[in-house]
């Protein structure tokens, strides 16, 4: 075992704490500026000053945000605290682990595969960023606009096009495997043979089209928001014309579409005797403007009607709605004259898209998580924009574009990033990281497991799945973990605890609150994990066979794992051990989930002491 010490660098929330005292209650010894073989450093390695990142380069490092586990309390209180930090980190430095790691490339080449705007947009950010270009196009030339694109702007664009992309007209993506660094993309001009990019972004022009709304009206009496003219609306003299503007009834619309939806109420009803009906399953406002056009609409005179997701009736062959009012408990009916429909940007999918044993499901792969917006997708390195994604057309594509290239170009050229260790010699080569890694990053290639060189994120989703123990992200492999847990544990007091906190939501929330002041539990040990998914059952057993009465794991709410399902699996791995919990005769509830957002400090604390409370109890 290398010989370890304890590095200190000063930061707020350490200063009244004496490192040669943590250093001794801890068991090892203080940097004194000699060789190092390995060490803890009570600082993130982003935080650390370049002279002591230089210095521990090649180096098995711990870094350790000290403060955020210490948190507030009497002088004592906090000194046996950050001892058991330095412990656990020392754990993990202590089995000498040096992953292979990607170092930046600066000039990885990047496709894009698509046509009209979006893609122009991606292919020119890209470039701007330094990063040669191939601009694969289905059609004869690279300045024919999509259905719902400007065509003037698309000219402009592809005028404007730097030199270091180069042009594939008539091609099209048609296979497409890796990740990040390492993809092998096939173009249908090039037959069989794959061509290697860093990065991929998927951009077929598209159209706009009606959806999200119920079934079974007249056509007679629909048109869509945009083949819409309000100068052919007026009202009989002796009565109202009305009109009804379907903006998502089925589903909710994008943002986009509920502004052009409301854009075309206000419009209709500022026509003489038009009364206009506004029907949505939910107000999306958040497109610039749109809360105050929401307010427009209802100061214009148009009745603004929430209904259930697929709750409007039709009836009367299409010619009649009807929903139920909740605040005055009965069923509505109207008979519009004219029905307006939203629309929202669409493109065909890609065939190669729906093959599950290449790529994750659509769902999966493009989810409702604010963690992906900008065109990221799961799968690190593909960034899916433009109609494809639902984006609205004009400058919202090049915006969106914009944040994909800057995350690419960081994923391809950012700090050097490590990569999962595979060991040979115990895969058994029954593809469960293929299968479980939400962002591609492992395939099976002739007879061993190859993994993109930039995809990893360290999830940990990989090694908390391998039966074999054959396959980990850096430094967090079963017995590097094992072992951070056994020493921390073995210093904490009774009642001991563990608290797995996901590094976008929990450990915010612990940062926070140690910020604050905030006294943790003498007996908890914090354990920083960079996602939910890295939890195993094993690892769980484990914490409570080291002597851990309770375990907290905070994770992030549904929908908002950056690793799709990483918090998911958590979950249903906690839910599934209760039952063995209780064999053993230990509490039911001695291993918990708590959902949790990097703001909600209250939700962690308050949850951290009921843990206590009852492991006080016990």
């Amino acid at each position: 075992m290398a010989k370890l010490s304890l590095l200190w660098v000063d930061t707020p929330g350490l200063e009244d704490l004496d490192p040669a005292l943590v250093a001794k209650a801890a068991g090892m010894a203080l940097d004194q500026g000699g060789l190092l073989e390995a060490a803890v450093v009570t600082t993130s390695q982003e935080q650390a000053p370049a002279a002591v990142r230089q210095r521990l380069m090649g180096l098995p490092v711990a870094w350790l945000e000290l403060a955020a586990e210490v948190g507030g309390g009497p002088e004592a209180h906090r000194l046996a605290r950050a001892a058991v930090a330095v412990s656990r980190a020392a754990g993990r430095a202590a089995k000498g682990t040096l992953p292979p790691v990607y170092a930046p490339q600066p000039a990885q080449s990047v496709l894009v595969a698509g046509a009209g705007y979006s893609a122009l947009a991606a292919a020119w950010e890209a470039a701007a960023m330094g990063h040669p270009v191939t601009l694969a196009t289905p059609f004869d030339s690279v300045d024919q606009a999509g259905a719902d694109d400007d065509p003037e702007a698309v000219s402009l664009l592809a005028a404007q096009l730097p030199a270091q992309v180069d042009l594939a007209p008539n091609s099209e993506l048609t296979r497409l495997t890796g990740a990040a660094g390492g993809f092998n993309a096939w173009l249908s001009t090039n037959g069989d043979a794959p061509q290697t990019y860093g990065a991929v972004f998927l951009a077929p022009s598209g159209e706009l089209v009606v959806g999200c709304e119920v079934d079974g009206l007249d056509p007679a009496l629909c048109r869509p928001v945009s083949g819409l003219n309000p100068e052919d609306f007026a009202g009989p003299e002796d009565g109202w014309l009305h009109v009804a503007v379907l903006a998502g009834t089925a589903e909710a619309v994008p943002s986009y579409s509920f502004s052009a939806a409301m854009q075309a109420a206000l419009a209709l009803a500022e026509r003489p005797k038009v009364q206009v009906s506004l029907l949505f399953s939910e107000a999306r406002v958040a497109a610039p403007g749109g809360e105050k056009l929401f307010r427009d609409c209802r100061e214009a005179g148009v009745l603004a009607v929430r209904v259930g997701p697929g709750k409007l009736e039709v009836r009367q062959g299409g010619r009649e709605l009807a929903w139920a009012d909740p605040l005055l408990g009965e069923e509505l009916e109207l008979a519009p004259a004219a029905i307006v429909l939203a629309e929202q940007a669409t493109a065909a999918r890609p065939a190669w898209l729906d093959n599950d044993l290449l790529v994750k499901p659509w769902d999966e792969l493009v989810p409702d998580n604010p963690r992906l917006a900008g065109g990221r997708t799961s799968r690190t390195g593909l960034f899916i924009t433009g109609a494809l994604r639902g984006t609205s057309p004009g400058e919202a594509r090049r915006d969106e574009a914009a944040s994909a290239a800057a995350a690419m170009h960081q994923a391809l050229t950012g700090k050097v990033v490590p990569m999962p260790a595979v060991r040979d010699n115990f895969c058994a080569s029954c593809l469960t990281c293929v299968r479980t890694c939400p962002h591609g990053v492992p395939r099976y290639t002739v007879d061993h497991i190859q993994c993109a060189p930039a995809g990893c994120v360290a999830c940990g989703a990989c090694a908390a799945e391998c039966p074999a123990e054959a396959i980990a992200p850096p430094s967090w492999g079963n017995p590097e973990m094992f072992s951070s847990l056994e020493w921390g544990l073995a210093l904490a007091p009774e009642p001991k605890m563990v608290l797995f906190a996901c590094a976008a939501s929990g450990m915010p929330a612990v940062t926070s609150l140690s910020a604050q002041g905030h006294q943790w539990p003498a007996g908890l040990v914090i354990y920083p994990l960079v996602c939910a998914a890295r939890m195993s059952q094993l690892l769980l057993l484990r914490a409570l066979e080291m002597g851990a009465q309770r375990v907290l794991v905070a994770g992030c709410h549904p929908g908002n794992c950056r690793s799709i399902t990483g918090n998911h699996k958590a979950m249903a791995k906690i839910a599934s051990l209760s039952g063995e919990l209780a064999a053993l005769g230990l509490p039911t509830d001695a291993l918990e989930f708590l959902p949790l957002a990097s703001n909600q400090t209250r939700e962690l604390a308050s949850a951290v002491r009921a843990m206590a409370q009852k492991a006080g109890e016990e």
